[in-house]
């Protein structure tokens, strides 16, 4: 009796199975046969807009999706549906033009006029459709002036200050080769454009100079005439060296004389080996500013230096202060008191 039972289970399952079977064979058949009927559906497409009218350049980008309304067969609507697509161009200097504003930086286009165009452009992938109807039915577009520049190449460096191994330095500012490029992009921008980042360079332990090929920073609606540059990194070994340098006095008055204890400082610095041979003690200059205050009260005058060439580095000044004696000029006195 189980056996039987058991037996019919079986004969029941493969009949539905087989049952199951033809209806998805039918189920496939109408569904192939559909797909060679002729639809209308909307597909999205995404568009590039190529060819600007000359020296003008979009300040705001239009849509970036046309939605076509189409006819084809079911098979060639249901691959378009499920493939990626590949940007429509959209040839805006092919078609006609109607300007918003006087200076023609506001125009529109209508998109039906772009109908053959398209529909040739998706001729050339066998989709074999045909474009009822294009939204939106209007493009506007907003251009710019378009403006070309050189400009600076700015090098990056993300950890300028701890770049050199030991007992070595930058030898001078990173640069590029070559030194600059040529932007091309709206007027407004490039009018108050001063320089291209590169993108920041990482690096370490340096005991040479390096090459190293980088990437420019690419900026919002900008074109460049290189997207790659050169970066040049000068390292050099340093060393240390000092100057005994007599201090000089500013601003005191014809009436007084200045005098400094001590009147000479020591002054020490760093600089790489390349550029020993251009230092001298000429390139400092300490001075002391007469007090404008009380002098009776001060007891010291700081030392100061004015500004020194761009190789030299960690300038130190000993002593940083100086005791001092103000004292009568007797002689421009008496020459005072002859001239009356």
């Amino acid at each position: 009796m189980g056996n039987n039972l058991i037996s019919i289970i079986k004969q029941i399952r493969q009949q539905y199975l087989v049952f199951l079977f033809f209806v998805a064979l039918s189920a496939i058949v109408w569904f192939i046969q559909a797909l060679r009927d002729t639809y209308v559906a909307d597909i999205k497409y995404p568009v590039k807009y190529i060819n600007l009218p000359p020296n003008r350049i979009l300040s705001h980008e239009p849509t970036t999706k046309l939605i076509l309304r189409v006819r084809s067969d079911g098979f060639t609507l249901l691959i378009n549906k499920i493939k990626i697509k590949r940007p429509l161009p959209y040839n805006v200097n092919s078609f006609r033009l109607y300007s918003l504003a006087t200076d023609s930086t506001s125009v529109y286009t209508l998109t039906r006029y772009a109908n053959d165009k398209l529909t040739s452009e998706l001729d050339k992938t066998n989709s074999k459709i045909e474009i009822i109807k294009i939204s939106p039915d209007t493009l506007f577009f907003n251009f710019s002036k378009v403006k070309r520049k050189k400009v600076k190449v700015n090098v990056q460096i993300t950890n300028p200050e701890n770049i050199c191994a030991d007992q070595y330095m930058l030898n001078g500012p990173a640069y590029s080769i070559p030194d600059s490029v040529i932007v091309t992009g709206p007027f407004s921008i490039i009018d108050t454009l001063t320089g291209i980042p590169t993108e920041p360079l990482l690096l370490s332990n340096l005991s040479d100079t390096i090459f190293k090929k980088t990437r420019l920073v690419k900026l919002n609606k900008l074109d460049y005439n290189l997207q790659k540059v050169k970066a040049v990194v000068p390292v050099d070994e340093f060393t240390e060296m000092e100057f005994d340098i007599p201090l000089s006095h500013k601003d005191v008055p014809d009436s007084f004389i200045l005098k400094t204890f001590p009147n000479i400082v020591r002054i020490t610095h760093l600089v790489t080996l390349s550029n020993m041979e251009k230092v001298s003690a000429e390139e400092f200059h300490p001075f002391v500013v007469f007090p404008t205050e009380d002098f009776s009260v001060s007891s010291r005058l700081r030392v100061q230096f004015d500004s020194v060439p761009d190789f030299i580095h960690a300038v130190n000044i000993s002593p940083r202060s100086v005791e001092f004696l103000i004292k009568i000029n007797d002689e421009e006195n008496r020459n005072n008191r002859g001239n009356r």
